[in-house]
């Protein structure tokens, strides 16, 4: 498979191998998607369903985050209806219109499988680009061209944040179809999903293809994803949203993590933060900020040209680069431990809550507050500083990028993520 890789802040794609595993599937069969009002017993949200979670999730927005208060009185319209590569229902796209103009988009998953929100943000959404579904087309016409075919009707498809297809059937003179080219609608690029030019090394084969973790990380994303369906199912039911609403959450912040630049890769630069925040608090050996993410990128054999670009680490490598620099500075007792794949939300707020920043490291992650579209975080790593606890859940980060703010994201905003939790 071709791997789309986004500037240098990038984990190995290695690790999109095991998540063509990983992902669960979406959807059920054609037939089963009839128009009802709730999902059936397979899991399948109806596009009607859709809507009331869409509208009802554009109201918490407004009254809960600032940047979207415009959002407040909007309404949603449907755009479009994504799949997935078996043909299945994968997530539903709303615009979200104020005063008859769009103002940013909602996507609603099709199954109770994932999120309920999968994500939001202003701007339009790829297929509402005209230039990227041109452009789309013609690079499908330009395969069948060169094979005397005819190209039929675009399918969109949706495979999680940043991942925005479009799949073309071409057909013989007959009407038969014969092949399938699948163009990735923000990079304009033809991609092959059966082609691979990665390779795992033998010895951290394990990390990525162990069936039993795999599947048990699977049913712990299910799991979580069923009890958001529930819980949101039950506020509609029993909540109305009043005009000026203001969400009550619950919120966790550490409020002492340096916001470092990124430098020699994200990895390091997150990690720096954390070891950072451990210098203030008890830890006073650390060097700098330059000196230590400098540290932390050499003792994670973090790659400044081969094979995927600058600043990019290996992810098993992050952990025991963490524990190789508290020993270096007479710290042995730190210990850095993963969470692989799927990363619970109750551990996400008890590491906040007891004041102990973490690496996420997100593959294909979505758009984090305050970018747009073709900002997406992607294969990133970042430092989780903080959570918001409450009909759609949100980490805040420091993201490397950005050193003035904090940023947030919907929980679940990705494909899959790692985290790495630095415990003293």
């Amino acid at each position: 498979m071709k791997i789309r890789l986004k500037g240098t802040n990038l984990l190995p794609v290695a690790l999109f191998l095991l998540i063509m595993l990983a992902v669960p599937v979406l959807g059920a069969q054609e037939e089963t998607l009839n128009e009802t009002k709730y999902a059936d017993t397979s899991g399948v949200i109806s596009v009607d369903k859709a809507e009331e979670v869409a509208a009802y999730s554009i109201k918490e927005i407004s009254g809960s985050i600032s940047d979207l208060s415009e959002w407040k009185d909007a309404t949603v319209e449907l755009s479009t209806i994504y799949y997935d590569f078996d043909g299945n229902r994968s997530a539903y796209s709303f615009n979200v219109m104020k005063n008859k103009q769009q103002a940013g988009y909602i996507f609603i998953s099709a199954t109770k499988d994932n999120y309920p929100v999968l994500e939001f943000s202003k701007g339009k959404i790829p297929n509402e680009i005209p230039e990227l579904t041109i452009r789309s087309k013609s690079l499908a016409k330009e395969r069948a061209d060169k094979e005397d075919l005819t190209v039929g009707e675009m399918k969109p498809l949706y495979l999680g944040p940043t991942f925005y297809y479009a799949e073309y059937t071409l057909t013989d003179t007959k009407g038969k179809a014969k092949e399938k080219v699948i163009v990735d609608l923000p990079f304009s690029t033809v991609v092959d999903f059966n082609k691979s030019n990665v390779s795992v090394p033998e010895d951290k084969k394990d990390y990525y293809f162990n069936d039993t973790s795999l599947q048990q990380q699977r049913e712990i994303r299910k799991q979580d994803a069923n009890a958001k369906w529930k819980s949101i199912e039950e506020r509609m039911t029993m909540e109305t949203i009043p005009a000026g609403y203001t969400s009550t959450r619950s919120i966790g912040y550490i409020y002492d993590v340096p916001n470092y630049p990124w430098r020699n890769g994200c990895s390091p630069t997150a990690a720096g933060m954390i070891l950072g925040h451990w210098d203030s608090n008890g830890y006073p050996n650390f060097p700098g900020e330059t000196t230590l993410i400098d540290e932390l990128a050499n003792a994670m054999g973090t790659s400044y040209k081969w094979p995927f670009g600058d600043g990019a680490t290996w992810p098993w490598n992050i952990g025991p680069g963490i524990e190789t620099v508290c020993n270096n500075h007479g710290y042995s007792n730190f210990d850095a431990s993963y969470v692989w794949y799927s990363i619970p939300w109750n551990d996400v707020k008890n590491e906040v809550n007891a004041n102990r920043p973490f690496v996420i490291c997100m593959l294909y992650g979505g758009l984090g507050s305050g970018y747009q579209l073709g900002q997406e975080y992607g294969n990133h790593c970042v430092t989780c500083i903080g959570y918001s606890d409450g009909s759609q859940d949100y980490v805040f980060l420091h993201d490397t990028w950005d050193t003035e703010n904090h940023h947030y994201i919907a929980f679940g905003s990705w494909w899959e993520a790692t985290a790495i939790w630095v415990r003293p």
